[in-house]
């Protein structure tokens, strides 16, 4: 019912050419490479900064992994089967 709706009152076409025409409206200027942003900072201090973030989440992560699996093991909600099994049942 929409999709006919749509169809038989041409909204589409009306619509798309109306966004159109929208989007390229009052562009003047043109873009030159000194509108680019320029670096500042020292970089190696940034990136000293950021390693040390993501070595804190490395370390996070695989103690979490290490006390998932301790927790597991204890608790004997999985069994490992380290060895075969002393009876079938």
């Amino acid at each position: 019912m929409l999709v006919k709706n749509i169809v038989t009152r041409g909204l589409l076409m009306r619509n798309a050419g109306v966004l159109s025409r929208a989007l390229y409206h009052g562009v003047d200027k043109k873009v030159t490479m000194n509108d680019l942003p320029v670096p500042s900072g020292d970089w190696q201090e940034q990136n000293a900064r950021q390693n040390t973030v993501y070595n804190t989440y490395l370390i996070v992560g695989v103690l979490a992994l290490v006390g998932t699996i301790g927790l597991v093991k204890s608790t004997g909600v999985i069994e490992f089967n380290y060895y075969p099994p002393k009876s079938i049942d």
